[in-house]
Order: structure tokens, then C-alpha cells, then sequence
């Protein structure tokens, strides 16, 4: 018995209008994540509230950055979206770490360090490509 020769195929390049949407559903949850996070804190939130949205958003960072790589994007933005899923994943320890963090202090230090790794620079530079507003925290708040 012979079997089925295996095909696989690449999948098409997305068009730049395309990339645009795509990129915006892809972020939009951890986009989302981060602000929920940032508005509890500022509001003064517990500990358990702040450990259960840093595990959201560490979460959401995992799906985009997962997301990201799986996408066949245009060019010009292949080097801006690895480095984008490259500091999704520089940051995630870090917010693993304020989701156990058991103070407000130790949450706050490991927030700074997961500011530092973020992907402000090629998420600002793909939304430039893809002919995106700049980012705005009220479309996610």
C-alpha cells in the first residue's frame, strides 16, 4: 500500500492593509492585559488582584508572541515583529514574576524590569510600516 505523498505549503504573505488588521487583533489582548494591569495598580489594587492581572497579562504576552511567528508578514516588517516576539519573551519571566510576587514593592520592582525588556521601539516602528495610528492607551483601556 502507497501512501499519500505529504504536502505542505507556505502560507501567502499577508498584504500591507491585511498585516494592519491582523497586527492589531494580535496585539490587542496583551495590549489590553497591560492597561487593566496599569489601571489596578494606579487604583490601588491588592496583591491577589495584581498577582491574578499579571498572570493575564503574561498570558496574553505568551499568545502574542506565539501568534506573532506563526503569521507570514509582509517584509518589511519580518525584522520588527521578531524583535517585537524577542522581547515578549524577555519580558514574560518578569511578569510571572509580579503574578508571585508577595508585596507591592517586590511586584513594582519586577514591573520596571518588565518595562525595560518591552517592545515600545518595533511595535512603534511596525505600526509606522503598516501604516498605523501610534499607539494610544485609551484604545485599550
Amino acid at each position: 500500500m502507497r501512501s499519500a505523498p505529504v504536502v505542505t505549503t507556505t502560507p501567502a504573505r499577508l498584504s500591507v492593509a491585511a498585516a494592519g488588521k491582523r497586527y492589531l487583533a494580535v496585539t490587542r489582548p496583551y495590549n489590553v492585559a497591560l492597561e487593566r494591569f496599569e489601571k489596578a495598580a494606579n487604583s490601588g489594587a491588592s496583591v491577589s488582584t495584581l498577582q491574578a492581572q499579571a498572570r493575564a497579562v503574561a498570558a496574553a504576552n505568551l499568545t502574542e508572541s506565539r501568534q506573532l511567528l506563526l503569521i507570514a508578514w509582509p517584509t518589511k516588517v519580518n525584522k520588527q515583529i521578531r524583535a517585537l516576539a524577542k522581547a515578549d519573551a524577555a519580558a514574560r519571566p518578569h511578569w510571572l514574576q509580579v503574578a508571585a510576587a508577595d508585596s507591592l514593592s517586590d511586584m513594582a520592582r519586577h514591573v520596571k524590569l518588565a518595562s525595560a525588556e518591552s517592545g515600545k521601539a518595533p511595535a512603534a516602528e511596525i505600526r509606522r510600516l503598516l501604516g498605523l495610528p501610534k499607539y494610544d492607551e485609551k484604545d485599550y483601556s
